[in-house]
């Protein structure tokens, strides 16, 4: 586990801040040319291949039955009003949390944003990839996980737990947080919560939880600890492994501007400098 130092977090502010200082000068001295924008050394996509058969890829039989979704995304050719036109246009079918997505504060807290509404600058800055594989994939994630890793403010963290597709009809297994910990990692004042799991809560605790008839804040607790708190969980995230001891990370995810309550899935990466 990485210790807190609090020099160390001034530094990785500070040249974070440098090298967008030192972009928008170049772009300012070049007429805005791309030779003056600082590229990073790699970028790496964050963002699971969308395909026919992503929701099962993703969430496994079990999942998405209980979810609802099909278990295959429709790619259908639109078919133009003329045989002998051709314009190689396609209807895709995408459920708003599938993939890497942004879950709205809209769909759970009345006067939320939707995905359209939530500020982008919220899904764009410094971050920090917190590697927690070592986890018990079958305990949710405590306070005394997270507290001996540097967590600082206005930072967007990436919880990284090492999801993998669940077999045969398993539920998707992954260590997802705690109501403690949601609460614990708001009160850090996070920019925003980004994750490989599929969702920060657990589906068979969701499923147990509808089962007996709780009230949907006993059920969704800790989603609605970063909504009252204005901090966009994004889910889904693919290919965190490659972001492992690096320590200057910028993260970008912009979902598609979609005016609905529930989410939308969005195209991540991670800046390495």
């Amino acid at each position: 586990m990485r210790r807190k130092d609090p020099s160390n977090v001034l530094v990785r502010k500070a040249f974070v801040i440098s090298v967008l200082v030192a972009g928008l000068v170049g772009c300012r001295e070049r007429g805005g040319t791309s030779g003056g924008i600082p590229m990073p050394k790699k970028i790496v996509d964050l963002s699971p291949v969308v395909t026919e058969d992503l929701p099962v890829r993703q969430l496994g039989h079990r999942a998405v039955d209980f979810l609802g979704l099909k278990e295959h995304l429709s790619f259908t050719p639109v078919v133009p009003p003329k045989e002998h036109y051709s314009f190689g246009l396609t209807y895709y079918e995408l459920p708003s949390h599938i993939g890497a997505h942004l879950d709205a504060p809209a769909r759970l807290l009345k006067g939320g944003d939707r995905a359209d509404q939530v500020p982008l600058n919220k899904l764009y800055g410094p971050a920090r990839l917190v590697d927690l594989r070592w986890k018990d994939r079958h305990s949710a994630l405590q306070i005394t996980d997270l507290e001996n890793y540097e967590i600082a403010a206005d930072e967007i963290l990436i919880l990284f737990v090492g999801y993998t597709q669940p077999q045969d009809e398993d539920w998707p297994t992954y260590s997802p947080l705690s109501v403690q910990a949601a609460q614990w990692l708001a009160a850090k004042k996070i920019r925003a919560l980004a994750t490989d799991m599929p969702s920060i809560g657990s589906f068979s605790r969701y499923a147990d939880l509808m089962e007996k008839n709780r009230p949907p804040e006993e059920v969704w607790a800790e989603r609605l600890v970063f909504s009252q708190a204005g901090i966009p969980v994004v889910e889904g995230l693919a290919n965190l492994g490659h972001l492992v001891n690096e320590s200057n990370i910028v993260f970008v995810g912009f979902p598609l501007p979609i005016a609905d309550r529930s989410g939308a899935p969005m195209r991540a990466a991670a800046l390495i400098y």
